[in-house]
């Protein structure tokens, strides 16, 4: 026991139990191209069978060994099952633990709802019978877990990702350092060729232009997709006056004083907008996950809203 509640600093059974909630089919559809992971692009990876999508009118040229003749004997029509390539998606975590993610003014901590997620896509693509692997980092160190088709390797992930939450409380000082997260993402350059589902778990404010650079390099042979862990307080401070420190500093603040709350909340969405878009452009999907309600619960309302449009 670590005294604290997993609310703010999760363990080993905390993480472990996203085995039975996706197992359970009751977060990820089977359909990949509605998974978190996948985003909205399609794959690059090489095939390694089929994977079926859905039943059409036949057109001539169709196999005739892909008619669906049940379909056809109740519609008088002929129809084919048309089938995609399944592919092979090794997924690559880069999972950010540090001192920067230990904040949350409702229900989780930053930190805890990052390593929920790592958690969903790690048990998903075992699932999927895919390797998994990745980077968990803060500001002293990171440990790197090979990718591999292994339950055990999963929690090993996990417990690398435990030891790394548990120090947090500890810190005295929080620093803004983007360079740490660019240092990760060169690191990944090393450790990955192509083919792989690449989810990145931080704060995308983070990021500056060469991070930019980075990803765009990375998801040229990869699917990546950026997951933003946000709090409510990220952009809308409590209304009044406040004392703002990061453990070091601190300063008197005064939502009411020349508007500087809504220059905060609309600074704020600015920047968050700017960076999607950004994003968008090259292709790189960012979900945006928030820590006053349970992860399972905002992937199945992002996958549910999904399948409806």
């Amino acid at each position: 026991m670590n005294g604290y509640p997993n609310e703010v600093v999760t363990s080993l059974n905390d993480l472990m139990r996203f085995e039975y909630l996706v197992q359970q089919g009751n977060i990820l559809p089977k359909r990949p191209i509605y998974s978190i992971l996948a985003g909205q692009h399609p794959a690059k990876m090489r095939g390694r069978g089929l994977d079926f999508e859905e039943v059409r009118l036949y057109v001539p040229g169709d196999d005739v060994r892909n008619i669906d003749w049940k379909v056809t004997a109740r519609t008088n029509e002929t129809h084919s099952k048309v089938f995609n390539e399944e592919k092979e998606r090794p997924t690559f975590v880069l999972l950010d633990q540090s001192a920067m993610m230990f904040f949350g003014s409702q229900r989780y901590v930053k930190s805890v709802t990052a390593a929920h997620v790592a958690a969903i896509v790690a048990f998903h693509t075992i699932k999927r019978g895919d390797r998994f692997g990745g980077i968990i980092f803060n500001e002293d160190s990171y440990d790197y877990v090979e990718p591999k088709r292994s339950k055990a390797l999963v929690e090993h992930f996990f417990q690398m990702t435990v030891e790394r939450n548990k120090v947090l409380p500890l810190r005295k000082t929080v620093k803004s350092d983007t360079g740490l997260i660019n240092e990760m993402l060169h690191r990944m350059q090393s450790l990955i060729t192509h083919d792989y589902v690449i989810a990145i778990i931080s704060n995308i404010l983070m990021l500056n232009q060469d991070s930019q650079h980075l990803l765009r390099s990375l998801s040229y042979h990869n699917d990546v997709i950026f997951v933003h862990i946000e709090d409510p307080m990220d952009k809308l401070l409590p209304h009044g006056k406040l004392v703002l420190t990061d453990g070091d500093k601190q300063i008197e603040w005064d939502s009411n004083k020349n508007n500087w709350g809504d220059k905060y909340s609309a600074g704020y969405n600015l920047q968050l907008d700017s960076m999607i878009e950004n994003f968008r452009y090259y292709g790189i999907p960012v979900s945006i996950i928030n820590t006053k309600a349970p992860v399972e619960e905002q992937v199945k309302d992002k996958i549910g809203g999904r399948l409806r449009k």
